[in-house]
């Protein structure tokens, strides 16, 4: 996964210059405003990645509570996991919700 610090590189290889439309004219952006946007794309990259990362593989994330609701499945499968495990003794859902809340626990 790039670093911060990558995400910036790329970004200023890929586009050395950058310009803003203004009246209807296209005008460079400053070197203050270029590294300012550079850093705003090379932030917002990083963060999507991690949560990307973190949505794929589990952790600590602000959003787990979307990433538990999809992981649980629907109510449907989570109802049927239920009654096998109570037709054959097993625990199935309860492991299967276990194992959701672990990879992706509360911050």
């Amino acid at each position: 996964m790039p670093t911060l610090q990558e995400w910036k590189t790329q970004f200023e290889n890929d586009n050395p210059t950058l310009t803003k439309m203004v009246d209807g004219e296209s005008i460079t952006l400053t070197p203050d405003e270029y590294q300012k946007t550079i850093n705003e794309w090379a932030q917002n990259s990083f963060n999507q990645e991690q949560e990307r990362n973190v949505r794929e593989n589990g952790g600590v994330s602000a959003n787990y509570a979307a990433y538990r609701r999809e992981a649980y499945g629907s109510v449907n499968d989570q109802l049927d996991m239920q009654y096998h495990d109570s037709v054959n003794g097993t625990t199935t859902w309860q492991d299967h919700i276990a194992a959701v809340k672990a990879k992706y626990p509360k911050p």
